[in-house]
């Protein structure tokens, strides 16, 4: 293999893998060609993709695309699987590993740390990322909903204590009345006092005293 053909290799595994975090190494050696062909077409099915590498070449181009501890995985022929979580992927290699015996799972690398075949083992049997997140969501809506009845029932009491209050109340004072100081209706009005000035304003003179004898 040329030089070039080498580097362009290098240059074509790291924009590949460039930003990727999950990966898994299998080995498919005993794995003829119309297997390993429907094993890829169920795994691209799931949006999972998978690669042979030259683990020689291989290695430079990850740990440039930041793949870190992917290295101790590869040794012998060693094909790449990615796409989705690493549940997803973990899921999809014990599922196939069950029909296809010459199937080795080697390992993956998650977030720059490497799980043993055995931890993919244990992520198979965790929910998928559906069912997570509708978990997830299903504990929100539930939260949501006994926090909007704890609230409907505080202002429910509210309510009745406010009604409660009202009627143990006594009622608010009347208004004052327009005809309250007027009289009552037959009465006539008090006698205007003595010597009041007239409407003159001059004062009436008093009655002479009669004479004596009449």
């Amino acid at each position: 293999m040329s030089r070039l053909i080498k580097e362009k290799m290098v240059q074509q595994y790291g924009e590949t893998f460039k930003g990727v975090s999950d990966v898994a190494v299998i080995a498919t050696e005993g794995v003829n060609v119309k297997q390993m062909t429907a094993l890829r077409g169920t795994l691209r099915a799931r949006g999972i993709r998978a690669l042979r590498v030259q683990n020689r070449l291989g290695k430079r181009a990850f740990a440039a695309a930041g793949l870190v501890g992917i290295d101790t995985l590869l040794a012998g022929p060693s094909t790449l699987i990615w796409g989705g979580g690493i549940v997803d992927l973990a899921k999809a290699l014990v599922e196939q590993a069950k029909t296809l015996v010459k199937l080795e799972i080697r390992g993956a690398v998650s977030a720059g740390q490497v799980l043993s075949k055995e931890d993919l083992d244990a992520l198979s049997r965790l929910p998928s990322r559906e069912v997570l997140i509708g978990m997830a969501v299903g504990m929100a809506i539930g939260q949501g909903g006994r926090l909007a009845a704890a609230i409907t029932a505080m202002g429910g009491r509210l309510v009745a204590q406010v009604r409660e209050y009202e009627k143990r109340a006594p009622g608010g004072e009347a208004a004052p009345a327009a005809t309250q100081d007027a009289q009552p209706a037959g009465e006539t009005q008090a006698a205007a006092p003595e010597n009041q000035p007239t409407a003159g304003g001059a004062e009436e003179p008093p009655a002479p005293d009669q004479a004596p004898g009449q």
